[in-house]
């Protein structure tokens, strides 16, 4: 009676690490990749939208959408500031699971929005998106953004300059 006890509670243990394994594996993490992409078609659109706009409120508008998710990015949490000092070594920062740069992404939208806000006069607006592209983009893999917004600004106060003469 004891031995057919045993082999109840071995078999019962077995089903159970059977079950909890196949439980784990069972509900794969097709959500998260979908909103990931889901996510990552709408910062596409946005992007292409964009550059492709001729309208200065449109570019506008998906300028600070972009901005928006560049900051959130750049906002993420890393695993340093809660991981104990002993893990940090053997664990490294995930990747993001986007394709693309978002943050280069915004940028170049911004430097878009601006130049068409330079075409219709509104120069306000221009110089605006442009020194966002300069408080945003403070790394040195951005230089090219910096340098192009750092150049259009220097444009608009020249034909500033030249208007009040």
């Amino acid at each position: 009676m004891n031995s057919r006890r045993d082999i109840r509670i071995g078999i019962l243990a077995i089903l159970v690490t059977a079950l909890s394994t196949v439980g784990c594996q069972s509900s794969p993490a097709t959500t998260s990749v979908r909103y990931d992409n889901v996510r990552f078609m709408d910062v596409w659109s946005t992007y292409t939208h964009c550059l492709s706009s001729d309208q200065t409120q449109s570019a506008l508008i998906d300028s600070h959408k972009l901005r928006e998710v560049s900051q959130t990015q750049a906002l993420r949490s890393p695993l340093d500031n809660f991981l104990p000092t002993k893990l940090k070594s053997m664990v490294t920062q995930p990747a993001s699971r986007l394709a693309v740069d978002v943050h280069a992404m915004a940028a170049a939208c911004s430097l878009h929005a601006g130049n068409l806000a330079v075409l219709v006069g509104e120069h306000d607006l221009a110089r605006k998106e442009f020194r966002q592209v300069l408080d945003n983009q403070t790394q040195s893999d951005y230089s090219y953004y910096t340098s192009q917004a750092r150049e259009r600004l220097s444009y608009l106060d020249l034909t500033l300059q030249a208007a009040l003469r």
